[in-house]
């Protein structure tokens, strides 16, 4: 009513579900009417009244009532305005991955087997390892399928606080303590080190023979077979076979060694040998027959075969190591002795005077080894003179001599005759001497035969 105080209420409303910050309420006095008083005060700057309300809570609401007197007729219009700022919190957690390496291997392989190094990775951080790449530095006695010293892979990723084991089976090579580095690298992590040794082990397996290396047909020579093992490592159970030489013959072998008439070969199945172990066997032969031979040997060290997968005793299978070879040669000369018997006979007795008798002379080779440059001599009876020979060589006579050109060889067993006819020129007892020389025999061998020449 004109003149008459009126009041309006100005309500300030926070629907949200945060708080706001510096709320600011300006109200435009209606026009025709005069500002009286305000709930709570405002500031009155012109024909505006100003609340500085602060911090208005989430879900509440602020009253602001306003008296005024009416100067003129009309409609009364209030227009308000708020203006606020609102905070949002955001959270961002940083995180970060750790990864950690570990790397464990057997103290002890064979070389030739395969032993696997176990690489724990683990990320101790808050969060996940990504781009992980594990790079793996060999020693020269470890190898990885042929693919050199330096092995790189990637890996999946790691969730924090997680653990993952990679395995890496190597070959090894050879003795000595070998090693294997493994880094790991991930985006964020420092770099991660580790590294393990295994101590590859070795055996090695030698032979040597030793014996006669001349002997006579008929003698019975003895050869000693020593095996041994100068490595780091036992070997596999090992076989031994020796091979008989052309012309001998098995008489005995020590440590239950078996002879096989069909491949000439002694055979010793014996156990594993220790490191720096040696062992010993003996082998007795016959020389049989003379030539120059060779004694041959070869051990074998090599894992059990084991039928169906039975373990053997113990139930400890058998490790798979390199087989081991060995080999020794012994040259073997033997010698035969010379043994030369021969026999003159004369094939006409008596013979009269004027006609020819026939000498027969027979010569054998009844010794073990062949006879070279086998001659034959004969000196003949003053009464006699010399009508002709045959025989293997040709005959030569000087006077009351005559002389056969040698025989190059005979052979063990071997026989040659010789005849010589010579006529009888007086009456009485003739001797016809032969003498025989050889190259394995200096001293002649002499023998004579009587003849009786008589007349009418």
């Amino acid at each position: 009513m004109f003149n008459t105080e009126a009041e309006y209420v100005i309500v300030v409303r926070n629907a949200g579900n945060v708080a706001v910050q510096h709320v600011r309420v300006e109200d435009e006095l209606p026009a025709g009417c005069r500002y009286v008083s305000s709930n709570p005060p405002a500031e009155l700057n012109g024909d505006r009244l100003v609340w500085a309300l602060g911090a208005l809570e989430a879900n509440s609401d602020k009253r602001l009532a306003v008296r005024v007197r009416p100067t003129e007729e009309g409609e009364l219009r209030s227009r308000a305005t708020v203006t606020f700022s609102a905070t949002v919190d955001a959270k961002t957690k940083v995180t970060r991955p750790r990864v950690a390496v570990a790397v464990t291997c057997p103290e002890v392989a064979r070389a030739g087997e395969e032993p696997v190094f176990k690489i724990k990775v683990t990320n101790s951080g808050t969060g996940p390892a990504q781009q992980m790449v594990l790079q793996a530095l060999l020693s020269d006695g470890l190898d990885f399928r042929n693919q050199g010293a330096r092995l790189e892979t990637k890996l999946a990723n790691l969730p924090a606080g997680e653990t993952r084991t990679v395995e890496l089976p190597l070959n090894a090579l050879k003795a000595g303590l070998q090693s294997c580095q493994v880094t790991v690298t991930a985006d964020g992590s420092p770099e991660a080190t580790a590294k393990a040794s295994v101590n590859v082990v070795e055996p090695m397996l030698q032979v040597a023979q030793a014996g006669p290396v001349k002997c006579l047909v008929r003698a019975e020579p003895s050869y000693e077979i020593t095996l041994s093992n100068p490595g780091t490592a036992t070997t596999d159970p090992v076989t031994v076979h020796a091979v008989l030489p052309d012309g001998f013959d098995f008489l005995q072998a020590s440590e239950g060694g078996a002879f096989n008439p069909a491949t000439r070969a002694v055979t010793w199945k014996l156990q594993p040998l220790a490191a720096g172990g040696t062992k010993l066997v003996g082998l007795k032969l016959r020389a049989g027959a003379a030539g120059d031979v060779m004694l041959r040997t070869v051990a074998i060290a090599a894992p059990e075969a084991q039928p169906n997968g039975i373990a053997p005793v113990g139930g400890i299978p058998a490790r798979a190591g390199r087989g081991l070879e060995a080999k020794a040669e012994t040259a073997i000369k033997a010698e035969g002795v010379a043994a030369l018997r021969f026999e003159v006979a004369g094939l006409e007795n008596p013979v009269e005077v004027g006609k020819e008798a026939v000498y027969e002379i027979r010569v054998v080779n009844q010794g073990t080894g062949a006879c070279t440059n086998v001659q034959v001599m004969a000196a003949l009876a003053d009464g006699t003179t010399y009508s002709g020979s045959n025989g293997p060589t040709a005959g030569k006579a000087t006077g009351q001599t005559l002389v056969f050109e040698p025989i190059p060889s005979l052979a063990v067993k071997g026989e040659t005759v010789y005849r010589v006819r010579v006529r009888g020129n007086a009456a009485g007892e003739q001797r016809f001497r032969v003498q025989l020389t050889c190259d394995q025999v200096r001293n002649a061998v002499v023998k004579e035969e009587c003849t009786r020449f008589y007349k009418e």
